[in-house]
């Protein structure tokens, strides 16, 4: 369970900094006018639409081939914050607006297998107490959304660089993938 709340922590930390803050980046570090930005900022969010739908169907094909659940679990888990976290350090070395529009279309489209990771995990460890158990692992990170989003803004305020705060969220991806590849289980454990 804990793996599970680690892991919905760390993605919302990291899928809402993208969220919200996609188009301030791209005015702040590329001098984009808003209305670009937003095209930007809307092109990988079709894409993750799309993995999602990817990261489903390639886990269902794992189950089938005969991989254990947990064994899949941590493998889409791990892509989905590896991905992400080399993505968010590779924006360092972006020189453009359309390099970094790639590069955070890769970032979210990679986020998406954490759907078939730690978010169907709860469906396995405890099939009757899914819902619940769902609906409190999703507010626990919520709230840190919450916290990274009104973080990111006094992060980058007081170091002057969104970088920076990319940086830590890439370490807060590589941390919860190690804790959710020691952690997480496939075995039904409410019953």
């Amino acid at each position: 369970m804990w793996a599970i709340i680690v892991a919905n922590v760390i993605n919302k930390w990291g899928y809402f900094v993208l969220l919200s803050w996609m188009p301030v980046y791209f005015k702040t570090v590329y001098n984009v006018n808003l209305k670009q930005a937003a095209w930007f900022s809307a092109i990988p969010w079709g894409v993750m639409a799309l993995s999602g739908y990817v990261a489903g169907a390639s886990a269902d094909f794992m189950i089938k081939s005969g991989l254990s659940i947990v064994r899949i679990r941590k493998i889409m888990q791990s892509i989905g914050f590896i991905g992400p976290g080399v993505s968010l350090l590779c924006l360092r070395f972006a020189q453009t607006p359309s390099v970094a529009a790639v590069i955070m279309t890769a970032a979210l489209g990679l986020i998406s297998c954490s759907q078939a990771g730690y978010f169907c995990n709860v469906q396995d460890i405890a099939p009757k107490y899914a819902g619940s158990l769902h609906g409190m692992t999703n507010g626990i990170g919520t709230v840190a959304a919450i916290v990274s989003t009104v973080g990111a803004g006094y992060f980058v305020q007081w170091l002057g660089s969104f970088q920076a705060f990319l940086t830590l969220t890439a370490v807060l991806y590589f941390s919860a993938t190690v804790f959710y590849n020691i952690y997480a289980t496939g075995d039904l454990v409410f019953d």
